[in-house]
């Protein structure tokens, strides 16, 4: 789908032109950066760091499994990853912990809020309708502005809450 990417648009103007809302925050100042070099599905990346690349879950959203070892895809995975994938693929983003949060998941994965252009990556994707909002164990940094963007998306209609029956 990397053919498809929207060249030169920043996240910004993505967040804009797809919801009409003003992104509302921006990276918290001390994050760690690095390249994005595989968008594994809707909620999950891979990022070159300077000490390495690390797989990324994405803190405060939940994407539609895709299927692995022979099961279907649940209802808008591919949508999703697709989107992430235009959004950040070989883009620099930003990685800042939660503390809230522990600082990775049973996977081994890092639990990470991610910043393209100072705009957070999970909550454009909730705006989209991509995914949902996910509380694992504890309230996390924006959680009601991310539950806030979901009863927006849900009730336009936006992305899987359009296409996908509960």
């Amino acid at each position: 789908m990397r053919a498809g990417r929207l060249a030169g648009v920043s996240a910004a103007v993505l967040v804009v032109a797809l919801t009409g809302c003003t992104p509302p925050e921006s990276a918290p100042a001390g994050a760690e950066h690095g390249r994005v070099a595989a968008v594994v599905d809707g909620d999950t990346i891979k990022v070159d760091t300077a000490t390495g690349t690390v797989r990324v879950r994405i803190i405060g959203i939940n994407t539609p499994e895709i299927g692995r070892d022979g099961q279907s895809s649940e209802c808008y995975a591919e949508q999703a990853r697709d989107y992430l994938d235009q959004l950040v693929y070989g883009r620099t983003v930003d990685l800042s912990p939660d503390p809230s949060q522990a600082d990775t998941d049973k996977y081994g994965r890092l639990l990470r809020h991610v910043y393209l252009d100072g705009v957070n990556v999970a909550l454009t994707e909730i705006q989209a309708g991509v995914g949902a909002e996910y509380t694992y164990d504890k309230p996390y940094t924006g959680q009601s502005d991310y539950r806030a963007a979901q009863a927006a998306a849900q009730a336009a209609g936006r992305g899987l809450w359009g296409s996908c029956s509960p």
